[in-house]
C-alpha cells in the first residue's frame, strides 16, 4: 500500500514538473501542458507514471472536489453578467429581456447539480424602508425568473439590501454568486 502511494505521489510530482517545464505554445496557440489537463485544470498523470491507479476525481484534492459544479456555475455567472448584467431601471423591479437571458444562462448551468446561488439586490432610495421594499421586489423577480427556468426556490438565497450596501447607479446592479 505504501509503495502504491509513494509511486502515485512520485508520478504526480513528475507530471507537475513536466507541466511546468512545458509552457511553450504550439502553432494552435495551446500549450503542451494543457493537453494533459483534466476538466478541473489540474495536470492528469500520464499512463505509466506509476503502477498505482490514479485517485478518483475529488479524492485527496480539496480544490478539485470544490471546483466541479460550483466552478462551472461561477463561470456561467461571470459570462452571463459580462454579456448582460442584471440591472434594473430606477424605481422599477421588472427584469429586462437581456436580464432574463442572463438568468436563463445561469439556470442552465445549475441543472443537474445542487449548487446554490446568492443574489444581492439593492435600491438607492434615501428612505430606507422604501429602498428595502423595492430591493425585496427585485429579489423576488429574480427568484421567480429562476423558478421559471427550473431552479427551485430553495437554491436561490436572496439578499435584499435596500440602500445599505449600494447607492446611485450601483443600486441598479444585481450581484449573483455561488453561495458559500
Amino acid at each position: 500500500m505504501r509503495r502504491k502511494i509513494a509511486l502515485t505521489v512520485a508520478g504526480a510530482a513528475m507530471v507537475a514538473g513536466l507541466a511546468g517545464a512545458c509552457g511553450s505554445e504550439d502553432s494552435s496557440g495551446s500549450s503542451g501542458a494543457n493537453d494533459a489537463a483534466s476538466p478541473s485544470g489540474a495536470a492528469a498523470p500520464s499512463p505509466g507514471a506509476g503502477d498505482a491507479p490514479a485517485p478518483a476525481p475529488g479524492e485527496g484534492d480539496p480544490a478539485q472536489a470544490q471546483g466541479g459544479p460550483a466552478q462551472q456555475v461561477t463561470t456561467a455567472i461571470e459570462q452571463a453578467l459580462q454579456k448582460a448584467p442584471v440591472t434594473f431601471t430606477p424605481e422599477n423591479a421588472e427584469l429586462t429581456a437581456e436580464a432574463k437571458q442572463s438568468l436563463e444562462q445561469i439556470a442552465k448551468a445549475m441543472q443537474g447539480n445542487e449548487v446554490k446561488i446568492k443574489v444581492a439586490t439593492h435600491a438607492g432610495y434615501p428612505d430606507a424602508a422604501k429602498a428595502k421594499e423595492l430591493s425585496e421586489k427585485r429579489a423576488e423577480a429574480i427568484t421567480s425568473a429562476f423558478e421559471g427556468f427550473g431552479v427551485s426556490k430553495d437554491r436561490v438565497q436572496a439578499e435584499a439590501t435596500g440602500n445599505e450596501k449600494a447607492q446611485d447607479e450601483q443600486a441598479l446592479q444585481t450581484q449573483i454568486s455561488v453561495a458559500g
